[in-house]
């Protein structure tokens, strides 16, 4: 039987979830990391039903998001009688308020600036592990790939100012249920809500074992919120959890 292939951006927090669990589910999979010039023709020809990553590619059947993603790896790491992730009522609900409104804001306060005001701080980050041809492609289709991501993703600068508000109003919350805890925000252990915050909020956080750590900056006033936030629970806490998952 073939590996499943997880198809993922490597800058996307959302792909950063997928890939957390199945690795910590134990799934043995192969990992594709795609290019904005290549994934819509990617997830158009393994029958996915949109081109949004993260995909997973199993024999006959395709998973198309981290939270079904996630719970694809964990029943797979039951059955095959390995420990997985807390998973119940209290942790997806967590996890999805978290995928609904943390990291759709954290997302478009990061573009809002990177792709209007820095453009170039992304573009090795989608470069990265590319062929000499490919990230000649990628470059020169940078303009254009820009301007999609632009109007795809509803950026600008009331964009920016509205999200950063979000996303530091759910930070308060976040740091409430953190408070509550000890290590993991829904039992003993690690579970899917744990997983979602820690790597949807990573982009902020910048934990040196982030895939994409080596390439990948924040524009300038995002990087001063994060450093204001440095000291918060939030951050102490994904920090440990990265820790973790870097020895484990």
């Amino acid at each position: 039987m073939a590996k499943p292939v997880l198809h993922v951006f490597l800058i996307s927090h959302y792909c950063e979830k997928a890939r957390w669990a199945m690795d910590y589910c134990g799934v043995d999979y192969k990992l594709k990391v795609l290019s904005p010039i290549e994934y819509q023709k990617k997830a158009e020809s393994i029958g996915a039903k949109s081109s949004a990553l993260p995909i997973l590619q199993l024999e006959g059947e395709v998973i198309q998001g981290s939270a079904e993603i996630i719970a694809w790896s964990n029943a797979k790491a039951k059955q095959e009688g390995r420990q997985g992730l807390v998973l119940n009522e209290e942790s997806v609900a967590i996890e999805k308020r978290l995928d609904d409104v943390l990291g759709v804001h954290v997302r478009r306060w990061f573009y809002s600036e990177s792709l209007l005001d820095c453009p170039e701080i992304i573009l090795p980050v989608f470069s990265k592990g590319s062929g000499f041809i490919k990230r000649l492609l990628i470059k020169a289709a940078w303009p254009t790939v820009v301007q999609i991501m632009i109007k795809r993703m509803d950026l600008g600068p009331t964009q920016e100012q509205e999200s950063k508000e979000i996303v530091l109003k759910e930070l308060d919350w976040l740091d409430s249920l953190i408070s509550q805890q000890t290590d993991y925000l829904c039992g003993n252990s690690l579970s899917n809500a744990d997983i979602a915050a820690a790597s949807l909020m990573a982009p902020m956080v910048s934990p040196p074992s982030h895939p994409a750590s080596d390439v990948m900056s924040l524009p300038p006033r995002v990087a001063a919120t994060a450093e204001e936030l440095s000291d918060r629970p939030f951050a102490k806490w994904i920090s440990n959890l990265y820790l973790d998952r870097s020895v484990n």
